[in-house]
């Protein structure tokens, strides 16, 4: 584990191996910035996306908290959401999960009133009750919880596409494309989730202007 000396001290390491390689590569990254990605995703310290998809300084706008929440009064949020899509005009808005999360283990398992995290995640434990029989069939605890991650990202999804900033966007015809993920942190690998176009449009939660 490192210790606050050593995060200087690799930096440094960084630096130099960078200069290596490209002698303007900070000049040329302090120049601009243009991502085609707007991620928002959990705060987890194991889930750095540029380390999962080995990407470079640059490619992703992101927006973090425990549980990939989206909320349409967290102001925090709809400035960046804003900003990625009308200032940087990102090509994608990714809204990921990962499995063994910590937020959602909590609130399966001991979601109260009396704390603000337990406030934090109270619209996971209503998912949570709005698909009870769902999540009842399954055999095992952990199978639940994958479920819960899984049916987290699907709800959150739904609050993007029905924020004004999009459906505005939307309207335009020119707009980011929007995909759900499952980070597996036991094996490294990206799941994309299947989001029910049909229905949802059928529903009025996506536009009918939208193409996937």
């Amino acid at each position: 584990m490192q210790n606050y000396n050593d995060l200087l001290r690799e930096n440094l390491e960084w630096v130099e191996k960078k200069l290596d390689l490209d002698k303007d590569y900070f000049k040329n990254l302090s120049k601009s910035q243009k991502p085609p990605f707007l991620y928002i995703g959990c705060s987890d310290s194991r889930m750095p996306i540029d380390t999962f998809t080995q990407s470079e300084p640059g490619s992703f706008f992101i927006h973090r908290n425990i549980a990939n929440q989206i909320f349409s009064n967290d102001m925090n949020f709809l400035a960046t959401l804003e900003y990625a899509v009308e200032q940087l005009e990102v090509e994608h808005i990714i809204v990921s999960g990962h499995y063994e999360c910590g937020g959602i283990k909590t609130a399966h398992e001991k979601c109260t009133n009396s704390s603000i995290i337990s406030s934090w995640l109270m619209p996971i434990k209503k998912i949570e009750v709005e698909h009870k029989e769902e999540l009842k069939a399954l055999a095992t605890k952990d199978e639940r919880i994958d479920r819960l991650t899984e049916l987290n990202v699907l709800e959150q999804l739904k609050h993007i596409f029905e924020l004004s900033i999009i459906r505005n966007r939307i309207a335009t015809g020119k707009y980011p494309k929007i995909h759900g993920w499952i980070l597996d942190i036991r094996n490294g690998k990206i799941k994309e989730m299947e989001i029910p176009f049909k229905d949802w449009k059928s529903k009025g939660i996506i536009p009918k202007e939208y193409e996937a």
